[in-house]
């Protein structure tokens, strides 16, 4: 058994799987997780598994490497490679039975090649470029691709998409861009292809365009709780992931005396200062965001200068003083009413998820109970004592048997 450490991410499935009900509400729509970045820091291979237990149709990854991790840790459903890939890939695609986005004809030429060589069907999603202008083919050469692809035996376009650039904040683009998606589609048809697959809503548009749910609706931030979108009335969306430490030191710096590197912080008073394991390199400093790029470079150069970034202990908001070294950073205690008894206390740390290092040890609960941990690439069986919790190292199989047995309403 091995001890966990100081530090860890608490990912609520129990969570997850609640939003996930809360979408399914909104839209008669298949459901497709997106799970780009780690699962939006919460851990690709233990969400994509339970995400399998609560039948989602699909899963839709950023890469072809965050695919074949998937593979690799025994996700059986389709799973959609968003971002096109290049030929030299197409091996990979064909290898771990991968759904492919495509926007080149290098890229067919390659997948045929492939999907003969070893007799298996790839399915490919084409996606159209309706106006954000960044990956896609343009909606005029959609016909002319889709035949392209029907001429290989062992090639199948499965479905057409395209992605909204602003759903969150400007209907009127795009409805514009879903009228372009909608005229391909119409063309489509009319030439014979009757059983695709079309997808355009986002998480933004999950909430603020129905009409756009198509056939399949694409939820990633929504999926953990958050949104950019404002929410329809009475739908909330339960938080899913928690980042904490523990603090290692508890002590005095007087008045006037500095606090870490280049001595960035003079204690304007006597203090009670608290050092926590955690830096720069596991993304701390940067902060969660919901808003547009000119808003956060504001309202952080306000904070930095007017508002340090707070930490929670107890529920208490103690904010970080000095600057934020690699591994380690201070926090100001001295206005906790329990500052002298701090020393192990755990921290409630504020972070952007997908900046957060993956080195740190996730602890996954369903109905607040530790069912599982995923640290160093390897299954953990998590065991209690004395107050802190230790790890026995368990197998991939082991790992799924677990989050077959408990569910949302397991025990």
């Amino acid at each position: 058994m091995k001890w966990l450490g100081p530090t860890w991410l608490a990912v609520d499935l129990s969570a997850i799987a609640a939003n996930l009900s809360t979408i399914r509400s909104l839209t008669k729509a298949k459901v497709c997780p997106v799970l780009k970045a780690d699962a939006y820091g919460h851990g690709i291979a233990v969400v994509s598994l339970f995400l399998e237990q609560q039948q989602v149709p699909y899963i839709a990854v950023s890469d072809i490497y965050e695919a074949a991790e998937l593979r690799q840790a025994g996700v059986n459903i389709p799973v959609l490679v968003l971002t096109p890939i290049l030929p030299e890939q197409a091996s990979s695609a064909a290898a771990h039975d991968l759904t492919i986005t495509v926007s080149d004809p290098k890229v067919i030429t390659a997948l045929a090649e492939q999907a003969l060589t070893h007799r298996r069907t790839i399915k490919i999603h084409l996606k159209v470029n309706t106006g954000m202008n960044r990956v896609g083919i343009p909606p005029a050469h959609a016909l002319e691709f889709a035949r392209q692809i029907a001429k290989h035996k062992y090639l199948e376009l499965e479905g057409v998409y395209t992605h909204f650039a602003e759903a969150n904040s400007d209907l009127s683009f795009t409805k514009t861009q879903l009228n372009r998606l909608l005229a391909v589609k119409e063309e489509l048809e009319h030439s014979g292809f009757t059983q695709l697959i079309w997808h355009a809503a986002n998480s933004s548009a999950l909430f603020t365009f129905p009409e756009s749910h198509l056939d399949l609706v694409r939820v990633g931030t929504a999926l953990f709780g958050q949104s950019l979108a404002k929410l329809p009335p009475g739908i909330a969306l339960q938080n899913t992931w928690n980042l904490y430490t523990r603090i290692i030191q508890v002590h005095q710096v007087a008045k006037g005396e500095p606090v870490g590197y280049n001595q960035a912080y003079i204690a304007k008073r006597d203090s009670l200062i608290g050092v926590i394991p955690i830096g720069y390199s596991d993304g701390l400093g940067l902060a969660p965001e919901n808003h547009s790029l000119r808003q956060y470079l504001r309202k952080t150069l306000i904070h930095l200068v007017h508002n340090p970034l707070q930490v929670s202990v107890d529920g208490i908001s103690c904010p970080i003083v000095g600057k934020i070294a690699m591994g380690m950073c201070c926090i100001d205690l001295t206005d906790h009413p329990r500052a002298p008894d701090l020393y192990g206390a755990v921290v409630n740390i504020k972070a952007r998820r997908t900046a957060v290092n993956r080195r740190i040890p996730k602890i996954y609960t369903i109905n607040n109970k530790l069912v599982l941990i995923h640290w160093q690439e390897r299954y953990w069986q998590p065991m209690s004592r004395d107050g802190l919790v230790y790890v026995k190292e368990i197998s991939l199989r082991a790992a799924v048997e677990i989050l077959k047995r408990r569910n949302l309403y397991g025990s």
